[in-house]
């Protein structure tokens, strides 16, 4: 069977959505919402933002209920006023994918040379992953859809054993009182919060390999809830351990937590480096999926005449070299905001595009069953 012919279930789809979603957010989203927010009230912004998530999500699922077994880009290519503003949202994904991948690339080689190999060059970290990624890519969908759900639960128990250790060790004193300033922080965090939650832009495109049945949004917003729990106890547990102003400036609170713990005396002493080796397979599953997805748009979009395994290398030339346009930790978070801006940007502007054309197929279809009559 073809590999990229592989009918994605509800369940797989779910997985493959938290896969994508818990990449980079699981570890910064405590000192994003410190920095931005300056109280103990980020969890509560972490609620909210899951929530406008579900609605996109909803929205998503609903839009693609009326193309089933098609992206929206096919979709709104069939059009001959369509091809070229699928041409453009293309573009802007691939653009979109491939800038992601790089992100992902160089927060990876960052994480391992700051707390496991310091000596080792971050390029040798980075040809490794992408080497990795590029083998799972030639694997096609069935590969990776099966990569996540083997991943998944390992990374998702592994962060669960650091928060219930961590637990002991925080005063809820660092999480009162609550929502002192008002609610103008709370909404200042929600945004950072929906930012964390991006990754739910591969529906437009996974969603075409489910069939009709299974396009629902209630398995999706299932996994997005499982995200929101595990963020909520993140950033309680962050502040509680650590306060509000010592997550501030802490590039990685939920590493820090993991480095204050002694699980077992004299067999485990150091949980941090199990919590990133861990922590790596989920990055390896967000950079696989993104290179994936890119490689895809390429081959049956834009040029299609090479094979996915020689585009997929391309790709990975030129993500290591975005990778490290960034001179500084710094640097590398500020290109990380700027492409959650613009992953929300062309996710807004695809939804508003596709009902668009539903409403136009609809109008089209109704007038010609009327002069039919």
């Amino acid at each position: 069977m073809d590999p990229n012919s592989y009918q994605i279930s509800k369940i797989e789809m779910s997985v493959t959505l938290i896969c994508m979603i818990i990449g980079v957010g699981i570890l910064t989203l405590p000192r994003v919402l410190a920095s931005s927010m300056e109280t103990p009230d980020g969890w509560i912004s972490v609620g909210i933002g899951s929530l406008m998530t579900m609605v996109i999500i909803f929205f998503i699922v609903k839009l693609h209920r009326h193309f089933p077994g098609e992206t929206l880009f096919m979709f709104v290519s069939k059009s001959s006023k369509g091809k070229w503003i699928g041409k453009l949202l293309t573009i802007a994904f691939f653009v979109h994918f491939l800038s992601l991948l790089s992100y992902e690339a160089r927060i990876l080689t960052i994480v391992i040379r700051m707390y496991l190999l310091a000596e080792t060059p971050s390029e040798i970290t980075a040809v490794i992953i992408f080497l990795a990624t590029t083998y799972a890519v030639t694997k096609g969908l069935q590969g990776i859809v099966h990569l996540n759900l083997m991943f998944l639960p390992i990374v998702l128990i592994m962060i669960f054993i650091i928060l219930m250790f961590s637990m002991g060790e925080g005063q809820v004193d660092h999480l009162l009182p609550i929502a002192a300033e008002g609610i103008s922080p709370i909404i200042t965090g929600v945004s950072d919060t929906v930012f964390s939650f991006l990754g739910f832009e591969i529906l437009f495109f996974f969603i075409a390999f489910m069939k009709l049945k299974d396009i629902m949004a209630a398995p999706l917003n299932g996994g997005i809830t499982v995200i929101t729990i595990f963020y909520v106890a993140v950033v309680a547990i962050s502040y509680s351990v650590l306060s509000v102003e010592g997550t501030k400036v802490i590039a990685f609170p939920l590493v820090a937590l993991a480095k204050e713990l002694e699980v077992v005396q004299g067999i485990i002493e150091r949980m941090e480096p199990l919590l990133i080796t861990v922590w790596i397979m989920t990055i390896f599953n967000t950079m696989t999926i993104s290179h994936f997805l890119a490689t895809r748009l390429v081959k049956e979009v834009l040029i299609t005449k090479p094979r996915s395994s020689t585009i997929a290398i391309i790709i990975t030339f030129f993500s290591f070299i975005i990778a490290f346009i960034p001179n500084s930790i710094q640097e590398t978070f500020i290109f990380g905001d700027l492409l959650s801006y613009f992953a929300m940007f062309i996710t807004i502007i695809s939804l508003i595009i596709g009902y668009t054309f539903v409403v136009v197929k609809k109008k089209k279809q109704k007038q010609e069953g009327s002069e039919a009559m």
